[in-house]
């Protein structure tokens, strides 16, 4: 867990709070599971890759699994935001009004977006000495 940054915190938070929204009520009555098609499994599994980076930077040795899933975590929660965004314009069954369960999916996305730009960006871990830079002398000109 002493590996794990901020940005991999946020980003499993977001990916967990998108998982719950799923099953918040969206449209009157109905949660996304009974009110969306396709979209809701699709959610659900953008969801995942967060909780993805999150478990791979906390338990791989490598750096390369948790660097690629750290370039696909704001993708992930980017096409999340916007399939979440265009059912929230283009309401099923001519729904009436949204509920929390449709924003906290949205702001969820976000989350995920933003965790996982800060997981790019920072490439130290905590934790983790850097190795030993030997000092060498200038080439001669």
């Amino acid at each position: 867990m002493g590996r794990l940054r901020d940005g991999e915190w946020l980003a499993a938070g977001g990916g967990v709070a998108l998982l719950a929204s799923l099953f918040l009520d969206w449209y009157g009555g109905r949660t996304a599971w009974q009110g969306l098609a396709v979209i809701d499994v699709l959610l659900a599994l953008l969801a995942l890759v967060p909780l993805a980076l999150f478990a791979a930077q906390a338990t791989r040795p490598s750096p390369a699994v948790p660097v690629a899933l750290s370039v696909l975590t704001p993708l992930a929660g980017a096409l999340a935001a916007v399939l979440i965004a265009v059912r929230m314009i283009d309401r099923p069954d001519a729904a009436q009004g949204l509920h929390r369960g449709a924003w906290l999916a949205l702001a969820a996305a976000l989350v995920v977006v933003v965790g996982g730009w800060r997981s790019m960006r920072v490439e130290r871990v905590p934790g983790v000495s850097l190795p030993p830079v030997e000092a060498l002398p200038a080439p001669p000109p």
